[in-house]
């Protein structure tokens, strides 16, 4: 179907009988627990508005007294434009869907590729509970693991969502509302549900999946360029000291591997708790733990690494920035005026309020004096899901504010960088956003897997949440090597650390993670690892023309780096296709994501692919290929223009694989 004939379906069905159009009122409840939220809405009345005449264009609905509007304003976008009396704060609407459609987006979905048949929430939260860990612990205790085990979407929760939904016929649909909403995707209707009334929807409409995400990419904005020493190696997740980051640093020097930089998350201090080793929220240089760290950056600098940190939007208790945001009344409060402090894991801290815009610069001063001046060459940006419904703010409705804070919190760092003029120098990853955060951020990263191989929260959910991202306008993204939570029996083994290092290879970045308990996880620099590692790091360097070539394509052309087989290849089994991915238009990685497993099964679409590091070429079609520890499995097309580029990685690497 081409854009005229999508957008008369969608015209027509706002004079059909299959319309849902309900106004009313209602009253929720949140409860937050360590960003996890549980919420109920009360509602008291509902009005079911019907169809009762068409004036130009504008539609008219309306029951008893009750009256609505909806205009119409069409061009390359069809846009519904709503007018609804303001005395209610419930709307639901429906908008025609097919059954035989796949729909795709909604931010950041680990578990469920396609959306259709589920019910997703619109609302900014942690990926993971303490409750759910339990439950999955106590599971693995009596069942043994269950990785191919998939959560209901109901229980569902993401760092990263967005009102944005892309169906396999080539539509989009973007609802322009900030509040807690659900989408429902049924066989032939989409069900949106939100908590106060939304006043527009946006539907786009090409020929094209490419074209389509083109156009996503370029409404919620695009990310700034990573800088270039992102593309020159590993970045090294390092944390205890001085002394442990140059023993680190030189042993994957010594075994041929390629550093581009060294992450320290606890550049600041560090809080061993029940939960594991944790860094100290009181963003100022530790320099107890990292003796001589600021003359040692610039030896680093001079070889062409650089040294990263890690902030959040919170303070611990009583640390002295801590007091110093209490004592000027930069924290978020209680309404009795009392600090708002949340429990992250173990201990508690108060949240900066970044609506009070002596608070935004404050905090923004830290980042300049504290961390940009000190040396960092970037961070991890974390957390931002976490604002409380009944907290008070400097803007007084944090209902209206809990999805916009990871927004918010993005451009602080953004603006400290942009006026310190570091944009080519400092790179910032994510984990929390909402609809346009990532213009705000050089990259998202994947959040905190679980270290082990589940589709729903382990190295299997990387690719469906890289890709559901990607149609979400999201064009670069990443994720631990390695993964993160690591608790009880779930712990990180060689095995999975190399094959998560294999896939990360193809990804814009190649960045380990220690996990929260780095003791029970096999590191980097483990015997069993060390020599897998360099070489991956290598081979990600030797892929830096190629990479920048695709990042290219996003900033210029929007085109996300990670993507989905179904944007290149037309087919109905691409449209299914949850462990694959592309990165950029010519390479096909299929990762290893299961256990012990030496046969791999791979899906190639209609096109002819030579398989880096054997040289081997192959068609389209199903293939049962060896996949020792040591081969990474990816593959390239024979029609690229990297062929060459190609050909000699492959040649280089061949023995050693």
């Amino acid at each position: 179907m081409n854009r005229d004939e999508i957008f008369k379906i969608f015209e027509d069905y706002l004079t059909s009988d299959k319309l849902i159009f309900k106004v009313g009122n209602g009253k929720e409840t949140y409860k937050m627990d360590r960003g996890s939220f549980k919420t109920k809405d009360k509602i008291e009345k509902l009005y079911s508005l019907k169809f009762i005449s068409k004036e130009d264009d504008t539609y008219i609905y309306g029951v008893s007294d009750i009256y609505a509007k909806i205009k119409i304003v069409k061009g390359d976008t069809m846009s519904l434009l709503f007018d609804v009396d303001e005395r209610f704060n419930r709307m639901i609407f429906s908008l025609p869907s097919f059954k035989d459609e796949y729909i795709y987006g909604c931010g950041e979905e680990y578990s469920h590729l396609n959306l259709k048949g589920e019910d997703v929430k619109i609302w900014v939260s942690e990926h993971q509970s303490f409750k759910e860990i339990f439950k999955k612990l106590l599971k693995m205790k009596l069942f043994g693991p269950r990785p191919e085990k998939i959560r209901d979407h109901k229980y569902h929760q993401s760092y990263f969502v967005s009102p944005i939904y892309t169906s396999s016929k080539c539509y989009s649909v973007i609802v322009e509302s900030n509040d807690y909403g659900t989408l429902s995707f049924r066989d032939d209707y989409t069900l949106i549900s939100y908590r106060n009334i939304f006043k527009k929807i946006n539907i786009f409409s090409e020929d094209d999946m490419v074209s389509l995400v083109k156009r996503l990419t370029e409404y919620v904005g695009i990310s700034p360029r990573l800088p270039e020493f992102v593309h020159n190696g590993a970045i090294l997740g390092i944390q205890g000291g001085t002394d442990v980051v140059k023993e680190k640093y030189n042993k994957v020097l010594s075994n041929g591997g390629k550093v581009s930089g060294i992450w320290s998350q606890d550049w600041c201090g560090n809080v061993v708790t029940s939960f594991g080793y944790q860094v100290f929220w009181n963003w100022k240089s530790d320099d107890e733990l990292y003796k001589g760290m600021s003359e040692y950056i610039k030896e680093l600098n001079s070889n062409g690494v650089h040294y990263l940190g890690y902030i959040n939007t919170f303070l611990k208790e009583n640390s002295d920035l801590f007091n110093e945001a209490k004592d000027k009344g930069y924290l978020v409060k209680h309404d009795d005026d009392t600090v708002y402090l949340i429990k992250s894991t173990t201990f508690d801290a108060g949240i900066v309020d970044l609506t009070n815009p002596s608070a935004y610069s404050w905090y923004k001063d830290i980042i300049k004096e504290n961390m940009i001046k000190y040396g960092l060459s970037g961070w991890m940006a974390d957390f931002g899901e976490y604002l409380p419904t009944d907290a008070n703010i400097y803007t007084k409705n944090p209902l209206e504010m809990h999805n916009l804070w990871p927004t918010l919190w993005a451009k602080c760092s953004y603006d400290a960088i942009h006026e310190m003029k570091k944009e080519k120098d400092i790179f910032i990853f994510s984990r929390a956003a909402y609809t346009s955060t990532t213009k705000y951020t050089n990259s998202m990263w994947n959040g905190d897997q679980h270290v082990d191989y589940s589709l729903d929260y382990g190295i299997g959910s990387v690719i469906p949440a890289s890709i559901s991202s990607a149609m979400s306008g999201c064009g670069v993204i990443h994720s631990d090597i390695g993964g993160y939570t690591t608790v009880n029996i779930m712990k990180r083994d060689a095995e999975l650390l190399i094959r998560w290092a294999a896939m990360n290879i193809f990804s814009p970045v190649f960045r380990t993670h220690e996990g929260n308990r780095p003791w029970d996880n096999v590191q980097f620099d483990d015997e069993n690892v060390i020599k897998h590692f360099s070489k991956f790091s290598q081979i990600f360097y030797d892929l830096k023309e190629y990479r920048m070539d695709v990042e290219d394509e996003y900033q210029i052309g929007h085109i996300p780096m990670i993507r989905p087989l179904f944007l290149h290849y037309n087919r109905e089994d691409t449209y299914l296709e949850r462990n694959e991915y592309l990165f950029g238009r010519d390479i096909l990685v299929s990762p290893v994501i299961k256990k012990g497993e030496v046969k791999h099964e791979v899906y190639l679409p209609d096109d002819e692919f030579i398989q880096f590091f054997t040289g081997e070429t192959f068609k389209g079609g199903r293939y049962i290929i060896d996949s020792p520890i040591n081969l990474p499995i990816a593959f390239y097309r024979k029609e690229s223009k990297f062929k060459k580029l190609f050909d000699e990685i492959t040649e280089k690497y061949k023995k050693e694989v």
